[in-house]
């Protein structure tokens, strides 16, 4: 019995050997064939279960202008392409791959006229037809395994393979036939291009800056970028902090969220950007200087409302630019050049003799007429540019004479035994502080009896502009502290820090010296600088205004700059207006081979104060209302949309069935009016052909133009009366049109 048993367990323990060993054959036959026959596929599958770690770029923040106006933001474009080739990267056994394929066909073939026509609406450079020969090349050389110009997986969708199409076009082509549908059936990716816009051209291009992206540190994996202006001194605040989100199994989790870059809002002012760069320009181009600035500050705050910089370009043009050239070694000149200011000089040196009771205002100073105007200090001769009419003149006739013996002798009579005492006052009134509103701002100098270098000669130059170095916004702001009653208060360039249109962080005015200039100091100086500008052959004459009172002082400071072997002199204008209620101070500076401050940079500046107070002036419009004669409104042909919406805003009844409320979709045509009512003729403005905008304003017309694809130029102003290229035919793209305007 017991010897029965032994031979079960035998058997049993046989047959369990056995059945390890079928197991193990049949394990080792699957690893075969995995290794082998299914490696690509279980490599596929391996691929889509890894979790992948990305970072979640932020959006860089927004720089706005002093009332919230968007002047830099980001923008993308993008390239899009399309992949023939597509289902091969996917894992799909074959049936369903042939079965995608079956079905992508059957929606190309069908659809792809249509797309063409849309894309032809969206980018009217090229016709559907060209939209759709193009794509069908792509089409043949995949399908007969050609590998093509551009290759089987990136087609670029438009026959010019570099074209960048617009967030709105790119977007528009989505919804397109064909390209609306799954990856797997269009094929459709695209190259992204960031980057930052300004949204008022060139002006303060070089305190706005700029901000792009030049690749990747291999090693580190660092963005390596080009910051200049704003853009860099607010980095920090503007970049953000990026997220990390993975993926698994094509879903896409966020493990960090993303902190989106903040935005900065500033002090300048659009307008008055816009005033001041066109008389720089228009001052530069007429005096042949090399190069200038501004800077226009606003007296009680401190703000800062313009910055222009204007250099020569390669071409002759003057340009704003963040970026350095052979012209053009720092380009915002008005906060980063050091310069020997010159005479504008004056007022300081004076300041400080008037606040340590050095001088008086009614003390008489020897002018030297005798000598001609020449005077002999420490071996140097000093001159006088206007000759004196008499043997002595008041410390107002130093300054409005711009006196070089003068200011000598006021200075070096004054502080001769205690030198130091001039030049801590000199500290004290802000001539070597940096006030730090950009990375490039410089940093003001001067030497002081402590320097080793320090010379007996040192102080008759500093009373005349002199053995120091100077920015302009150092100047700006000692003149605005004359302005406002000796108060001094610092630059302001930025005044929020803004998330989602909310308020973070404000900078209120700040006030670094309640009281840094005496009432007696300040009115002496007032007077001076108001001389300077007013009084019979006075060397800022043509500062003077019959708009505006100003006040200011001129300055040339000879051998500034030279290049290639030619000496250009800075020659400045800095001052404020009205002079009875200062409201803005500025200073005007230009590099110039000869002349001076009061010929070229004076008419500038009051260029500048005539349009600011003329801008800032309002009049009630009630005062101006016709009530005697009734007219009926007229309008320019064009967007008729846009005229009925002012027509409804001014409660004018309109016949306006047939207008559209889209401002994106206008209708266009001409408002036609009799004495009972107001309607509008309708005119269809048909694709791909040259629009008829005779009658038009220049708005209008230059829209429509370049709607159609045309490179429209525009002379005179008005309405347009005639166009170069007949209206009606083909509109081919990029054709030069000129509009001729008159009134």
């Amino acid at each position: 019995m017991f010897k029965f048993k032994d031979k079960i367990i035998l058997r049993f323990n046989l047959l369990l050997i056995f059945g390890f060993f079928v197991w193990g054959v049949i394990i080792v036959a699957k690893a075969g064939i995995i290794m082998t026959l299914e490696r690509q596929f279980w490599l596929d599958v391996a691929q889509r279960a890894i979790v992948y770690n990305k970072p979640i770029e932020p959006r860089r923040g927004d720089i706005l202008s002093d009332r919230g106006e968007l002047m830099v933001s980001n923008l993308v474009k993008y390239r899009p392409y399309i992949n023939f080739d597509n289902l091969g990267d996917y894992s799909l056994s074959d049936s369903k791959r042939e079965k995608l394929k079956k079905e992508k066909d059957s929606i190309w073939n069908a659809d792809l006229g249509l797309m063409c026509e849309g894309l032809a609406r969206i980018i009217p450079r090229w016709t559907a037809a060209e939209f759709e020969a193009h794509i069908k090349r792509g089409l043949t050389d995949f399908k007969l395994g050609r590998k093509g110009r551009f290759g089987k997986k990136k087609y670029p969708l438009c026959p010019d393979h570099q074209l960048y199409l617009s967030y709105t076009q790119y977007h528009k082509a989505l919804q397109l036939p064909i390209l609306n549908k799954e990856a797997r059936i269009s094929g459709l990716w695209r190259e992204e291009y960031k980057y930052r816009k300004k949204f008022f051209g060139s002006l303060a291009n070089s305190t706005l800056g700029d901000y792009s992206i030049l690749g990747k540190n291999k090693k580190t994996g660092r963005l390596i970028t080009d910051k200049h202006g704003l853009d860099e001194k607010y980095d920090t605040i503007l970049s953000g902090v990026p997220g990390l989100m993975h993926t698994e199994k094509e879903k896409e989790i966020i493990d960090i969220p993303v902190e989106h870059g903040m935005d900065i809002q500033t002090t300048l002012n659009v307008e008055m950007l816009d005033i001041c760069e066109k008389a720089l320009r228009r001052g530069l181009t007429e005096h042949g200087s090399r190069a200038g600035w501004v800077i226009l500050m606003e007296v009680k705050t401190g703000d800062i409302k313009a910055i222009v910089n204007l250099s020569q370009g390669d071409d002759g043009e003057f340009i704003e630019t963040f970026r350095q050239n052979k012209n053009n070694g720092t380009p915002n000149h008005a906060l980063a050049d050091l310069r020997e200011p010159g005479s504008i000089f004056k007022p300081v040196a004076l300041a400080a003799a008037l606040e340590d009771g050095k001088i008086q205002e009614h003390d008489s100073v020897k002018s030297y007429k005798a000598q001609g105007g020449v005077m002999v200090m420490h071996g140097r001769p000093i001159r006088d540019a206007v000759r004196p009419e008499r043997d002595y003149q008041t410390v107002t006739e130093v300054i409005q004479n711009s006196s070089n013996i003068g200011m000598a002798l006021i200075i070096n009579n004054g502080y001769k035994n205690e030198p130091a005492r001039f030049t801590d006052k000199l500290k004290k009134f802000g001539m070597r502080d940096n006030y730090n509103l950009l990375q490039c701002e410089g940093t003001p100098t001067f030497r002081t009896p402590a320097s080793k270098s320090w010379a007996e000669s040192d102080l008759q130059a500093m009373s005349r502009g002199y053995a120091t170095a100077q920015t302009a916004l150092n100047l700006v702001t000692f003149y605005n502290t004359i302005a406002n009653d000796g108060k001094r208060m610092a630059p302001r360039l930025v005044k929020a820090i803004m998330r989602d249109g909310e308020v973070v962080e404000e900078f209120e005015p700040r006030v670094l010296d309640e009281q840094m200039l005496k009432p007696s100091t300040v009115q002496t100086l007032k007077r001076a600088l108001s001389a300077v500008v007013n009084k019979k052959r006075a060397t800022g004459a043509r500062a003077r205004s019959s708009k505006v009172t100003i006040a200011g002082k001129t300055g040339t400071a000879l051998k500034s700059e030279v290049i290639d072997g030619r000496e250009y002199s800075l020659l400045s204008f800095c001052g404020f207006f009205p002079v009875e209620n200062p409201e803005y101070t500025c200073i005007v500076q230009n590099l110039r081979a000869g002349g001076g401050g009061g010929g070229t940079s004076a008419p500038i500046f009051k260029e500048i104060a005539e349009n600011i107070m003329a801008k800032s002036e309002r009049r009630d419009l009630a005062a101006a209302k016709d009530t005697i004669n009734s007219h009926t409104p007229t309008a320019k042909r064009g967007n008729m949309t846009a005229a009925n919406y002012i027509l409804e805003e001014l409660d004018i009844e309109t016949s306006s069935g047939n207008i559209s409320c889209d401002l994106d979709q206008p209708t266009w045509g001409a408002l036609v009016s009799d004495s009972a009512s107001i309607g509008y003729r309708v005119t269809e403005i048909t694709e791909n052909s040259v629009p008829n905008v005779i009658g038009m304003g220049a708005k209008d017309a230059l829209y429509l133009m370049r709607k159609a694809g045309l490179r429209p130029t525009i002379s005179g102003y008005g309405r347009a009366v005639s166009q170069s290229v007949k209206p009606g035919g083909r509109a081919t793209y990029g054709t030069q049109v000129r509009i001729t305007l008159q009134p």
